[in-house]
């Protein structure tokens, strides 16, 4: 992939992950208000049990296809990728399928024992029905990604985005739920709705690509499970490790904060507005970074291929300085104008204050974004796996330890503790594979400087304008910074970079 074409998809793809989240954050204030951060919190819980059966039927794959794909590729085997793909194919389906049927016999067990409420049964069933749809788009995703038509997947997610949320929307208008259980039960069936539309246009996308990418000679491949083994494996069972652990702990939240004295509406209220309401937030901007980020898996697998250290290093070290740089700037916005965004998105005092603590996690929390893929692009799988795990089993043993007594400013507590823990960790490990290096002047304290700077301008600039739509005073903070943040950021750069310039001439005239 050149680098022009590289920006330029990446940059599309930023746009369509951008209207992604927007348009899911719009979703769930429009559930908010319709089912209050109760229901918010119900949601959420079904939601983390949902997720551990897509994790054991879609972890892995994606990346597994991915590199596979690209090996055969850059050795100039394509025609292989047609057997490659279809033997992957055959494996998500099996797989997703006895997890599908599982789930949908042990929903009411599931519903009675984890969520107290049996009323939620249905909302797993329906879910369930979604899951070979979701693995085989996973499949496909990590094909395009192979073959640079990331686009094609950016399309399909947009078009089941779309359809979930008028469905949801229809849904409500047509049959008005009368409780949490029948609103969250009319969003879980537009939700599987959407997947099967994802998966169709998908496949439509495949069948014309894959006869541009291959050629019409066939050939069938070896070592698939071998690969799909050495690759996937690592991965399902670190992902599947960290959703059993992430969903025993957003089920122990609730229970915790109610033998902290909490009732059972307040517990998930209070659960509702932290995981439901201020962490989408505090993620709604990583989708500048994640669109580029996967695009690095194929990247440096293929520098990595060739063997090419300095390549490897280079990519490695721009993505971080990147990755920081940005977080740092958002750190700062969050922390000036949480409340703001509270408001906009929600209507909430309680989210925007959520936001605003939780703002210096989010350097951390998007430069692992960018690492975990650069690891998995190195071959690196298996330990994340051990990071991600660790990290995991930590949390739920500290919300056990402290959440009944100390309630939600424990669990905050934990949430700084596990992020450093496993940024650090994580970036400990890509510094030693690529042979990165951090300058924590030029990577760190000089992007804060211009972060603070710019925030801090921002808001003496707004101090007396007055702004009644929520959404445009926040994009207005925003664009505002961002503009003074980046145009300070790229000249300081271009000047130490000028500099370094010019002390390695004179060393080299002496």
């Amino acid at each position: 992939m050149t680098k022009k074409k590289f920006f330029l998809q990446g940059a599309l793809l930023t746009l369509v992950s951008m209207f992604l989240r927007v348009t899911n954050m719009g979703y769930r204030s429009y559930l908010s208000q319709q089912i209050g951060s109760e229901g918010m919190g119900l949601y959420q819980l079904i939601f983390s049990i949902f997720m551990l059966t897509v994790t054991l039927s879609t972890s892995g794959i994606s990346l597994a296809v991915t590199r596979m794909v690209t090996a055969a590729l850059a050795k100039g085997r394509g025609e292989t990728v047609r057997s490659v793909v279809a033997k992957c194919f055959g494996f998500c389906l099996t797989i997703s399928i006895c997890i599908a049927l599982t789930l949908f016999l042990t929903a009411d067990f599931a519903a009675g024992l984890f969520l107290g409420d049996l009323a939620a049964a249905p909302c797993l069933r329906i879910l369930g029905v979604g899951l070979p749809f979701m693995s085989m788009c996973t499949c496909m995703k990590g094909y395009f990604l192979a073959v640079d038509e990331s686009l094609s997947t950016a399309v399909s997610d947009a078009l089941e985005q779309i359809l979930t949320i008028g469905a949801t929307v229809f849904l409500f208008w047509k049959f008005v739920p009368q409780s949490i259980e029948a609103a969250c039960l009319a969003a879980m069936a537009a939700s599987t709705l959407g997947e099967m539309v994802s998966f169709a246009a998908s496949w439509c996308a495949y069948r014309r690509s894959i006869h541009r990418h291959t050629p019409k000679r066939r050939e069938k491949s070896t070592g698939i499970l071998r690969g799909l083994g050495h690759i996937a494996l690592p991965c399902t069972l670190s992902s599947a490790a960290k959703s059993l652990l992430n969903t025993g702990e957003n089920l122990l939240i609730p229970r915790e904060l109610q033998k902290y004295g909490l009732g059972y509406s307040a517990s998930l209220s209070q659960y509702g507005l932290l995981q439901g309401m201020a962490m989408p937030m505090l993620y709604f901007p990583s989708s500048f970074l994640t669109s580029f980020a996967s695009l690095l898996i194929p990247k440096i697998a293929k520098e990595r291929e060739l063997s090419h250290k300095n390549a490897v290093a280079y990519i490695s070290g721009r993505a971080i300085q990147s990755a920081l740089a940005f977080g740092l700037f958002f750190a700062a916005v969050f922390i000036a104008f949480g409340d703001s965004w509270g408001q906009a998105f929600y209507k909430s005092d309680s989210a925007g204050q959520y936001l605003r603590v939780l703002a210096p996690l989010v350097p951390l929390t998007y430069l692992d974004v960018v690492v975990d893929n650069l690891l998995k692009g190195l071959d690196e799988q298996f330990n994340s796996m051990k990071y991600n795990f660790t990290d995991s089993l930590i949390r739920v043993i500290l919300v056990l330890c402290f959440l009944r007594f100390f309630g939600m400013e424990s669990y905050v507590f934990i949430l700084f503790f596990s992020t450093i823990f496993n940024a650090s960790m994580s970036l400990h490990r890509l510094m030693k594979v690529s042979h990165l290096h951090i300058s924590v002047v030029h990577h760190i304290l000089l992007p804060m400087s211009c972060a603070v700077l710019a925030v801090g301008l921002s808001r003496l600039l707004l101090r007396n304008v007055v702004i009644h739509s929520g959404f445009i005073l926040v994009f207005i903070q925003t664009a505002i910074s961002g503009v003074m943040f980046f145009s300070g950021y790229l000249g300081m750069r271009r000047w130490t970079a000028q500099g370094k310039r010019g002390r390695s001439v004179l060393q080299t005239e002496k």
